[in-house]
């Protein structure tokens, strides 16, 4: 799996920053700005060929103008274009032909192909993209192929100004997003890239890792099972707030989340985005304090909603000193980028 692991690229270049000489801290030569270059070339590195992001944005514009597929050139040129970050440019097709494109927009990822293709088609004919519940896609607006807006002067460029644009939070992974199927996620995906979003949470589907984990550290499906929260308390199961509550889940529900998974995330990398996968935070089934006696586990107080029902109160946090920390750790992320 091509998944890139963020956080962990984001840990390697701050250890690397601050551990090799550095020139004076002075201007733009500060150590955080080495670690940002550093990440976004690694991202780079492991980003989808042009010509793959290039069919990813095709396939954006495909879905929301199946009328205008011909009517505009997309290109995504990785490097050259743009000055620092992400870029996108809109320019009129100088030979116009019948039937030919007439709009051409180019970008450095696919995301920055789609977000341009967003901004011609916001303020250039007046359509508006947005959620179901603020508007939906409305693009009735936009003219037939043949008599698209041309685009004055020399062209348009614009820069991004800062490398990333994050979406979500853990606690919409499980409110929302656990009830879509892949219907649903292409559309939101297909959103994301339309207005630019290049740094998205990619949740979906860790309670089928985790399950593959802590069964090769001996933990038995009974003990998983008031483990892991329901499908809409997800969140709160992973932040360590409750145990088992609307569970146990069942193993046809975890083979669908990781089957989804599959689905999300080689699309996100599709369109050049940098998907921000889960690691381990310490939380750890209640089983573990007779498994590993030694290690350093507390049992963290009530949270009042459960009102001190052991069924669901006081989970179990693994100290992050702790060696068996870093073998937990390390062994969900080895799990997660093989994919199972």
């Amino acid at each position: 799996m091509r998944s890139l692991l963020l956080l962990l690229l984001l840990y390697l270049s701050l250890q690397r920053s601050l551990s090799s000489p550095s020139p004076a801290p002075t201007g733009k030569n500060l150590r955080g700005a080495y670690a940002v270059e550093d990440i976004l070339r690694r991202a780079e590195s492991l980003r989808a060929p042009p010509s793959v992001q290039v069919a990813a944005a095709q396939g954006v514009l495909r879905r929301l103008l199946p009328n205008h597929t011909s009517s505009f050139l997309l290109k995504v040129t990785p490097k050259g274009l743009c000055q620092r970050f992400s870029c996108f440019r809109i320019d009129n097709v100088v030979n116009l032909s019948p039937n030919g494109p007439e709009i051409v927009i180019e970008g450095s990822t696919a995301v920055e192909v789609s977000f341009g293709l967003h901004w011609y088609l916001k303020y250039l004919c007046g359509a508006h993209i947005s959620w179901d519940k603020t508007g939906g896609v409305q693009v009735a607006t936009v003219p037939s192929p043949g008599s698209l807006p041309r685009i004055e002067g020399q062209g348009l460029k614009i820069e991004r100004p800062v490398p990333w644009n994050y979406y979500q939070n853990v606690v919409t992974s499980s409110y929302s997003f656990v009830w879509w199927d892949w219907k649903r996620w292409e559309k939101e995906i297909d959103w994301m890239a339309l207005q630019g979003v290049n740094l998205p949470l990619a949740f979906t589907g860790q309670e089928a890792i985790w399950q593959k984990v802590f069964k090769n550290f001996n933990v038995e499906n009974k003990d998983l099972g008031s483990f892991f929260g329901g499908p809409a308390f997800l969140a709160w199961a992973r932040m360590g707030n409750l145990h088992g509550w609307g569970g146990p889940l069942s193993q046809n529900w975890l083979d669908q989340q990781l089957s989804l998974q599959k689905l999300i995330l080689p699309r996100m990398i599709e369109l050049g985005m940098t998907p921000v996968l889960p690691a381990f935070s310490g939380n750890v089934p209640a089983i573990f304090r007779k498994m590993f006696s030694t290690a350093n586990i507390t049992k963290l107080s009530n949270w009042n909603t459960v009102n001190g029902d052991p069924r669901w109160c006081c989970t179990y946090l693994l100290d992050p000193s702790d060696p068996l920390f870093f073998e937990l750790g390390r062994a969900f992320i080895k799990k997660q980028i093989k994919g199972c």
